[in-house]
């Protein structure tokens, strides 16, 4: 699509984040003035991949943007350590198989960094705890049979835990009994872990690193509960009984959908709803709030306030889909992250390197590598692997 160059110009500002209200009315009049400029705009901001979206963005005139930034952004030395940090700010760096977006000198990258090659990513691992807190060992092999409580045997596999449907269960217990068995079962993952379950309603669930799941081997006749620590992709199985997950913070209620929830953050739950919808409910209210695909949630501990934005969910359940997607994210907010998925220790020679910002698309389960040659690269920053000791110093 040919556009003028006024456009490209506002477009460009909205990609980099830097666009003003009047600009911003500008832009938004044109994509109300044709159903072809809404569709390219949004094709531009909601894809997934940021490669893809800059090559998009290319066939406009990528030279054209390029002019804009250095006219705005390049009246001073490049060596300088705030042009290295504007440039930082505001120029997108796209992490994915090694193509970087990035225009300046590139340094030569230390040798030390291949050291990165031999941290590798998280792997599925996850401890069972049944009931008498006997605990079992979950990780990635055969296919194993595992007795969840005195009458049901789940599967262990490929780094799933598969629990059996109510119809292929031959349960030997008088059915007078049955319905008093009540037993819970908590699944969890620790650094550098990673687990998947699905339960006995067909339900399934994706464990990140640092959390924990409890809930019961079969679920009543009227609901389906459980409890969350840590952040989970659910993609709810169709069924009449309503579907439960109650954090800390508050709970979330639906009837068949895909949503992620998010408890990292001190005194909040997250929720990215994906498909169909749900109710939110804060931990000391009776008062349900709706939200629609597309749309985040935080429900605040203090408070008991619950604050719901349109966004591109993209980063926010990338994880589920093998990738990790940072958009103008603080390197204290990356590292952290990778401390986590990685398993490794990262300190910083000057805190004034954790506000660095970044934008990028990174394979989840490759090796550390990859993202730290990016980040050397991008900042000129020394970076210093010894073990699993990471120091990332300025120059």
């Amino acid at each position: 699509m040919k556009i003028k160059t006024g456009t490209e110009e506002l477009i460009t500002k909205y990609l980099f984040g830097d666009i003003t209200e009047f600009e911003k009315e500008q832009l938004d009049n044109w994509i109300r003035n044709s159903p072809r400029h809404e569709e390219f705009f949004n094709h531009l901001r909601t894809n997934t991949s940021f490669r893809k979206r800059y090559e998009a963005y290319a066939r406009i005139d990528s030279h054209q943007a390029w002019k804009h930034f250095k006219k705005r952004y390049c009246q001073i030395s490049i060596s300088s350590i705030l042009l290295k940090y504007v440039a930082i700010l505001i120029l997108p760096i796209i992490i994915a198989g090694g193509w970087y977006l990035y225009t300046f000198s590139e340094k030569q990258i230390s040798d030390n960094l291949t050291l990165g090659d031999a941290i590798q990513p998280g792997i599925p691992k996850a401890t069972l705890i049944l009931a008498g807190n006997h605990k079992q060992s979950l990780t990635p092999t055969y296919p194993k049979p595992v007795k969840v409580n005195h009458s049901i045997t789940a599967i262990a596999q490929n780094g799933a835990l598969i629990y059996p449907s109510p119809s292929s269960i031959n349960i030997d217990v008088p059915q007078n009994q049955q319905t008093e068995i009540i037993e819970n079962n908590t699944l969890t993952t620790d650094l550098g872990n990673e687990f998947r379950v699905t339960f006995e309603d067909g339900t399934t669930v994706h464990l990140n690193y640092n959390t924990e799941i409890r809930y019961p081997v079969k679920f009543s006749k009227t609901k389906r509960i459980v409890y969350l620590k840590g952040e989970a992709y659910f993609k709810i199985a169709k069924d009449a009984r309503p579907f439960y997950v109650i954090t800390d913070q508050g709970t979330i209620k639906q009837y068949g959908t895909e949503f992620n929830v998010n408890t990292f953050s001190p005194g909040r739950t997250e929720v990215a709803l994906v498909k169909g919808s749900i109710s939110i409910t804060p931990q000391e209210s009776t008062q349900e709030q709706l939200i629609e695909p597309g749309q985040l949630a935080h429900i605040e501990q203090k408070g008991n306030h619950i604050s719901i934005y349109n966004v591109d969910l993209t980063p926010y359940i990338a994880w589920n889909e093998g990738r990790l997607i940072f958009e103008n994210r603080t390197l204290e907010n990356i590292v952290e992250i990778l401390e986590h998925w990685y398993n490794v220790d990262i300190s910083f020679g000057t805190p004034e390197l954790k506000q660095l910002r970044f934008t990028g698309n990174m394979d989840r389960y490759a090796t550390i590598s990859p993202i730290l040659k990016a980040i050397a690269r991008t900042t000129n920053l020394q970076i210093k692997i010894e073990g699993r000791e990471i120091l990332i110093t300025d120059n």
